[in-house]
C-alpha cells in the first residue's frame, strides 16, 4: 500500500554533467563522476570506488531525471530536494531541475535547498582559493531577480507547498545579510502570486550563536547530517572550543574560510555510524516551538573529493541504515508534517546515495519501500 503519511525526500545533487564553469575550474568535461571513478580507500574500513549499476549518467539529458523519478516513485519516495545554486544573479547546475520542470509527464514532487555557500578549492586543501563568491548583497533588485527565477517552479503544481506556501530550504541562513528584510521581501513577493507566503526551512550543520534570532524567521529546522552530529557530538571538543565555534560561525564567510585554511588537517577522520545513530536519537525535536527534523544518510565517505583528508563512517550496514530511518520516523511522527529527509539520492562523491550500486544493488531502496509503503506505515 502506498504511504500517505510520511513524505520522503532525499537530497538531489546536480553536478553530473559538464558546465562551462567547471570546465574552467577543474578541466574540460569535468563532472563529479571523474572523482568517483578514481576514488581510493586510505583506510582498511573504507570501500572505494563506489560504482553505480546503471552507469555514469549525464544529467543534461532529459531522460536521466525521467528515469530517476520513475525509480524513486517505484520505491515509494515522494520526490527530490534539489540543491539550488544561486550567486546574486548567477545560477549554476540547474539543467536537471529545468528538465523536470519542462516535462510535465513526470509525476514527482520537489522543492529547493539553497546551498548558499561560496565555492572554493577546498577539495584539494585550498579553501581560500575562491571559484565563485556568495556575496548575499542586501539589494532588493537581486532579491527580486532571485524570486523571479524561483517563481515558475513555485507555481508548478508539483512543487511542495505547505498551507499554500512554497517550501524553500536554506543551507546556511546565518550568512544572509539583513535576514529579516530578506524574509519580509520574499514573503511579500510570494503573496503577490497568490501564495500565503514562503514556508522557510533552516538547515543546521552546527550550533551558532544568536540562534534564536536566526531561526525565529523559519517554520522548520533540519539537522543536516552527518555534519550536525560530527560538529556537535562526534568530534567531542572541549566546551570552550564549542563556544568559540558557535561565535565564529557568525563571522563573515570570508574570515571563516581563512580559519579553515589555518586548521586544514592532512589526515583522514573516521567516525562510527552507530555513534551518529545515538546522537540523532538524543537530539531534541523542537527549538523554541519550531519542529526539528533529522536527516538520515545511508553511508558517508567523501574520499572521492578529499582523498587522504576524507571524512568517513565505519560500521555502516543496511541494518543500521534501517535503524536510523526508524528513529527518524519516530521523531517526526509528532510533527504536523512528517517529512523524512535523506542525504542523499545521488551524492556519489560523498558515498551518500540511494541509487543502486554494485555492492548493495537496490537494497537501500527496498528498505525504504518496506518501511514506508506497507500497512504499518499508514
Amino acid at each position: 500500500m502506498k504511504n500517505e503519511k510520511y513524505r520522503i525526500f532525499p537530497f538531489y545533487f546536480p553536478q553530473f554533467y559538464p558546465t562551462p564553469e567547471n570546465n574552467k575550474w577543474w578541466g574540460d568535461g569535468f563532472t563529479d563522476w571523474e572523482l568517483v571513478k578514481v576514488a581510493k580507500a586510505v583506510d582498511s574500513e573504507q570501500i572505494q570506488p563506489r560504482l553505480p549499476i546503471n552507469g555514469f549518467y549525464d544529467q543534461s539529458s532529459p531522460d536521466v531525471i525521467k528515469s530517476q523519478a520513475r525509480l524513486a516513485k517505484q520505491y515509494g519516495i515522494s520526490g527530490f530536494n534539489f540543491y539550488h545554486y544561486w550567486f546574486d544573479g548567477k545560477v549554476l547546475l540547474d539543467a536537471p531541475i529545468n528538465n523536470l520542470y519542462d516535462d510535465k509527464t513526470i509525476e514527482l514532487e520537489y522543492f529547493f535547498t539553497w546551498a548558499n555557500e561560496t565555492w572554493t578549492r577546498q577539495w584539494i586543501g585550498k579553501p581560500n582559493d575562491i571559484l565563485i563568491k556568495q556575496e548575499h548583497e542586501p539589494d532588493e533588485k537581486i532579491w527580486d531577480s532571485h524570486y523571479e527565477y524561483l517563481r515558475k517552479f513555485f507555481l508548478d503544481s508539483r512543487y511542495v507547498k505547505i498551507d499554500n506556501k512554497p517550501m524553500f530550504c536554506i543551507y546556511r541562513a546565518e550568512l544572509i545579510k539583513k535576514l529579516d528584510k530578506w524574509v519580509e521581501f520574499i514573503n511579500v513577493r510570494a503573496k503577490m502570486d497568490g501564495f500565503s507566503g514562503i514556508h522557510l526551512v533552516a538547515f543546521r550543520s552546527y550550533e551558532i550563536s544568536d540562534a534564536v534570532n536566526i531561526y525565529k524567521y523559519f517554520d522548520m529546522i533540519v539537522n543536516f547530517q552527518p555534519r550536525f552530529s560530527i560538529n556537535t557530538r562526534l568530534k567531542n571538543p572541549p566546551v570552550y572550543i564549542k563556544t568559540l565555534e558557535r561565535i565564529l560561525r557568525r563571522f563573515p564567510e570570508s574570515l571563516q574560510l581563512k580559519l579553515v585554511g589555518l586548521h586544514n588537517k592532512k589526515s583522514y577522520k573516521r567516525f562510527k555510524y552507530e555513534d551518529y545513530i545515538y546522537a540523532m536519537k538524543d537530539d531534541t525535536i523542537t527549538i523554541n516551538d519550531k519542529p526539528i527534523y533529522p536527516v538520515v544518510f545511508p553511508d558517508w565517505d567523501n574520499a572521492p573529493r578529499y582523498k587522504e583528508r576524507a571524512t568517513f563512517f565505519s560500521g555502516v550496514s543496511l541494518e543500521l541504515f534501517k535503524k536510523a530511518l526508524e528513529i527518524a520516523r519516530e521523531k517526526v511522527t509528532s510533527h504536523e508534517h512528517q517529512f523524512i529527509f535523506i542525504n542523499a539520492w545521488n551524492e556519489w562523491s560523498e558515498s551518500a546515495y540511494l541509487e543502486p550500486d554494485v555492492k548493495y544493488g537496490y537494497q537501500k531502496l527496498e528498505i525504504i519501500s518496506e518501511m514506508f509503503n506497507d500497512k504499518e506505515s499508514k
